[in-house]
């Protein structure tokens, strides 16, 4: 029986499938064939070639150009040709029984590159702080090693980087941890326990590797993450031909390489970096044996599916390591009539490795023309190990001042001698899991955009540090173990111990997991389109705190009509942004971590303007911003150095105010130029922080108590401290980033960079809150360089394969820190004899001359 019913099956499909084969055969066809190419001849691939009545009826060009489509003959048909890269082009035709016909077409491409241009520059200009950064100065005098953060400093509104040496920026008086980093849609990120620039490697993104770098301070979309003060948007190039790049200075060398296959679905950019910084670091105080090594390599690739889907790899791998034996210091400080010498001998070394691998893959569709969407799963694994042992001796004096001595200049008598001890071992392992998905809708005059992320932490952190400062028995406690130093007794018993200054120790294990969305719409309005509205909602929970975050943001921009047609934008943008907790703010200064920690949160508002013209019949553009952000349940933290310390409570308020400016344009011809400047003021006000105030039997504060007015004292009260300031509160920021060439000669180019930077706040290790009114000096920083051009394909008076494969060489000579201006970046504190304390500063690098070498090919 069911032999019976196999074989009726059978002979079922074997008739329908002769029906079938009968009926296409009795329809007679015909053939359309032929190569598309774009205006420059180049054959087109993956156009979409489809007949509009029937579009079963499709094929798809090859990497040729060539395609080859059958449709039915007597029929009048509309064949339709459409790619991404081409203009949708319609042909109708009406074809014979085997009839075949030959199509040779131009398609005209969808870039207008004039155009483009415009379009992107004013898309831009339409989101407020959003700025597009420049990096394609290869020879831009910079200290750093080859970061993007010396092009940042001026070509974007309220960003403040007043450390040659690290990496670490403020934007809008929040620290470098409020700040989003973004390479492709990938979050990167940098190792948290760096505590000195001397110690940083490379920052994530290669400016080798870029194509365009997007920087908001403030006010931003929906679509970029949690964080209280910017993002940086960085998209990696995807190259059309082979080619590539390699430098080398004094301070480093890089190289990469980019390219294509012969169809060009496979692109890819290689990267490597090693940061030289022994030259530049011995020009520091602290004189021993620095041997830093720094080193990066990067991968970018993509993949070219068919017209619908393609794929992204992006993998980066970082190894950084720092050795340091200090041997001495000799330091000056002081004002003019009272200068005082600190003189140290060291012992022991620092030892310090950071190591972190991060791998991205993306999958990208496109159903339709007006609809992407994006897949990425990535994985970041970062190692970090701290390790010193480091004693020092010092002695501090007075320095001769009058000049009609003969030891004017040298130490004329000693006011103290101690010695401190600095000791760590701290590891770190962290492991960062991702998945998340991205999409875009465009329909009409709406731009709809949304997004899903699954975050999953886990961190092992063992800390085990703390300092000691000896200065000859004044700062240095016994305690007894059976009696307390303020008992009775202070003679110390046969098992004393040593009390340590700033003792950290512990560890700690998190295991947690985040979910993040967002769905925002750029809404333009107006036939002229003159008016673009954004606004959008985050959404955030991390399961350790249970805190669930909403936060809606919006942004508007106008394009008045003017009679001249000025090109004039206004803005006005605005939200809520908060920031939920990292293991850096959960963890107190005592080393205690906060699982309860709430996130920080803040409400921007941003005003601003932009004018485009043109003087001299070259393009300038003038930016300027107003804003107010308003900040609440935020966590206070001091700096060490460039470490940021939190106190792991949500128990301050504050905000931060201020006015940004930047012009740039080509003050010569084809090279552009940047100048900004910044005003602003941050403050914060903590819970809880009260002074103590004497009054006299009038009400009147008394504010010093000495043996001559003690007796006037009536009463003791405890008023709020207020409002002082954070310690990011830089008042004034001004760079300039000027090029230029020498007339007549245009291979040799002048570059400057210059960095002003007002003083920030400090205090002394221990002191109260109110007394943080202490600034440090102002920074001040000139760097200066000739370049000049070695090489050209255009000079060659014939062509050669090596004339023509290079596509130019040059050399540069500059001059960092041209005015060798000490800034001072921290204080190291000393007491002397009388238990007087002394804040005595650790100066940033002196004068230094780079030679460079690069060539493209």
């Amino acid at each position: 029986m069911t032999f019976k019913l196999l074989f009726q099956k059978h002979i079922l499909w074997s008739v329908l499938m002769l029906f079938a084969f009968g009926s296409v055969n009795a329809q007679q066809t015909a053939t359309i064939k032929g190569v598309l190419k774009n205006a420059a001849g180049q054959p087109l691939e993956l156009v979409n070639i489809v007949a509009k009545e029937n579009q079963d009826l499709l094929t798809t060009s090859n990497e040729k150009g060539f395609f080859e489509l059958k449709v039915p003959a007597n029929q009048m048909w509309t064949i339709v040709f459409t790619s991404l890269n081409v203009k949708p082009f319609e042909k109708k035709m009406e074809l014979k029984p085997n009839e075949v016909r030959e199509l040779n077409f131009v398609l005209e491409s969808k870039e207008n590159i004039l155009k483009e241009v415009d379009i992107k520059d004013r898309t831009t200009r339409e989101q407020g702080s959003l700025s597009e950064v420049k990096v394609d100065n290869q020879l831009l005098p910079d200290a750093s090693g080859g970061g993007i953060e010396t092009f940042l400093a001026a070509q974007t509104l309220g960003f403040s980087k007043t450390n040659e040496l690290s990496s670490n920026y403020s934007v809008r008086g929040g620290n470098f941890d409020e700040n989003l980093v973004y390479v492709n849609d990938f979050e990167v990120y940098r190792p948290f326990l760096i505590r000195s620039g001397q110690q940083e490697g490379l920052t994530f993104p290669n400016p080798n590797l870029v194509s365009n770098i997007k920087f908001s301070s403030g006010g931003f979309q929906s679509r970029y993450g949690d964080k209280l003060s910017s993002v940086l948007d960085v998209t990696y190039k995807r190259p059309k031909a082979w080619g590539g790049s390699f430098s080398a200075s004094l301070l480093g060398f890089t190289g990469h390489l980019e390219g294509c296959d012969k169809s060009k679905r496979f692109t890819f950019l290689v990267g490597f970096r090693q940061k030289l910084s022994q030259y530049i670091v011995r020009s520091l105080e602290t004189k021993g044996q620095y041997s830093p090594s720094f080193i990066d390599v990067q991968l970018f690739a993509t993949y070219l599916i068919n017209e619908k889907w393609n794929v992204e790899l992006i993998s980066n791998y970082a190894n950084n390591r720092f050795f340091f034996a200090p041997d001495s210091r000799t330091t000056k400080f002081g004002s003019v009539q009272d200068v005082k010498q600190l003189e140290m001998a060291f012992e022991g070394s620092e030892n310090d490795r950071y190591s972190s691998f991060m791998n991205g893959l993306a999958l990208n569709f496109f159903p339709k023309e007006n609809i992407k969407l994006k897949l990425l799963a990535s994985v970041y694994n970062n190692s970090e190990k701290e390790t010193f042992d480091i004693i020092s001796d010092y002695r501090i004096g007075d320095v001769e001042t009058d000049q009609s001595k003969s030891n004017y200049g040298e130490v004329s008598s000693f006011r103290g001698y101690g010695g401190i001890q600095n000791h760590a071992r701290n590891f770190l392992n962290t492991g960062i899991y991702q998945v998340a998905h991205r999409g875009t809708w465009i329909t009409g005059k709406h731009s709809v955009a949304w997004g899903v992320d699954y975050k999953h932490e886990r961190l092992n952190d063992k800390i085990n540090e703390w300092d000691r400062l000896d200065s000859a028995g004044y700062s240095l406690h016994y305690f007894d173990d059976q009696k307390s130093f303020y008992g009775d007794s202070m003679a110390p018993s046969a098992n004393p111990t040593i009390s340590m200054d700033n003792v950290l120790k512990g560890t700690f294990t998190l295991n947690s997991n985040r979910i993040t969305a967002y769905i925002q719409d750029t809404w333009r309005l107006g036939k002229e389109e003159r008016v673009t509205f954004n606004y959008g909602l985050r959404l955030h929970y991390w399961d350790v705190n249970k805190e669930p975050v909403i936060t809606p943001r919006v942004q508007f921009s106008f394009r008045p009509k003017t009679k001249k047609n000025a090109d004039v934008i206004f803005t006005l943008s605005g939200g809520m942004y908060y920031q939920p907790p990292f293991y850096r703010e959960m963890r107190a200064m005592d080393g205690v971590v906060n699982l309860n920690l709430k996130a920080q949160k803040s409400v921007h508002i941003v005003a601003g303007a932009s004018y485009a013209f043109k003087a001299w019949k070259r393009p300038f553009l003038f930016a300027t911003e107003v804003y107010y952000k308003y900040l609440w349940d935020i966590v206070p933290y001091e700096f060490d150095n460039v470490l940021i310390r939190y106190n792991g409570l949500n128990n301050a308020k504050g905000f931060s105010t201020g006015l940004d400016m930047r012009l740039n344009g080509q003050l010569a011809e084809g090279l552009e130029s940047w100048i900004s400047m910044s005003v602003m003021g941050t403050f914060n006000d903590i819970e809880g922080d009260k002074k103590m105030v004497f009054v006299d039997s009038l009400g009147n504060t008394i504010k010093y108590v000495n043996s001559t007015n003690s007796d006037q004292v009536r009463d003791t009260l405890f008023q709020d401290i207020g409002y002082q300031p954070r310690p990011t509160d830089q008042r004034v920021t001004f760079n300039l980033y000027f090029q230029d060439y020498i007339p007549k000669f245009p291979f040799i180019r002048f570059n400057l960079n210059l960095v002003f930077g007002s003083g920030l706040p400090f205090k002394s290790p221990g002191a109260d809150a109110y007394t943080d009114k202490n600034r440090m000096p102002f920074y001040r920083r000139v760097d200066a360089g000739f370049s000049g051009q070695l090489w050209n394909p255009k000079w060659a008076k014939t062509k050669t394969k090596l004339s023509e494969g290079f596509k130019s060489v040059w050399i540069s000579i500059d001059v960092l820190n041209i005015f060798g201006i000490s800034n001072t970046v921290s204080y190291t504190w000393v007491k002397d004899f009388y238990n007087n304390q002394y804040a005595v500063p650790n100066y940033l690098t002196n004068r230094r001359i780079n030679a460079k070498v690069v060539f493209n090919f």
